[in-house]
C-alpha cells in the first residue's frame, strides 16, 4: 500500500462511510436539492423516483430540471408528496418548492413549513 502520488492509495469504504452518515444518496439520482429558507427550487418536472435511506427508510422524490438545465432531486416529505399527488404533478409541469421556515404544529412539535406550486402545461 502506497500513498504518494505515482499510486495514491484511496479509502476504499469512503462511499460507504459517506452513506452511512447521511452525506450521499444512490448515483443513480442527480444531486439532491437542498431544502433552504431563501433557496427556492423552481423548475420543470423530469420524473419521480425513490430510493431506500440507510437511516430514514424509504425516501420519494422529483426529479427537477432548473432553467439552467441543472437536473436536481428533492426529497419529498408528507406534505410535499401529498400536495403533488392533490395537484396530479406529472412530467412537464413546471413546479416550485419552497422552504419558508419552522413553524411548530397546535401539539407544540416543530416542522418545516413549505410552499409547493405546480402549473400544469
Amino acid at each position: 500500500m502506497f500513498d504518494n502520488d505515482n499510486n495514491p492509495k484511496k479509502d476504499k469504504f469512503a462511499h460507504l462511510k459517506a452513506i452511512a452518515a447521511g452525506e450521499s444518496m444512490p448515483s443513480s439520482l442527480p444531486d439532491i436539492w437542498k431544502h433552504e429558507v431563501g433557496n427556492p427550487l423552481i423548475g420543470t418536472i423530469k420524473g419521480f423516483s425513490n430510493f431506500e435511506h440507510d437511516r430514514y427508510g424509504p425516501q420519494e422524490t422529483v426529479i427537477v430540471e432548473l432553467e439552467s438545465g441543472e437536473h436536481v432531486s428533492a426529497i419529498l416529505n408528507g406534505y410535499l408528496s401529498n400536495g403533488m399527488q392533490i395537484k396530479h404533478a406529472e412530467v412537464g409541469d413546471l413546479v416550485l418548492i419552497q422552504l419558508l421556515g419552522k413553524e411548530k404544529s397546535t401539539n407544540g412539535s416543530t416542522f418545516n413549513k413549505f410552499n409547493l406550486v405546480v402549473e400544469k402545461t
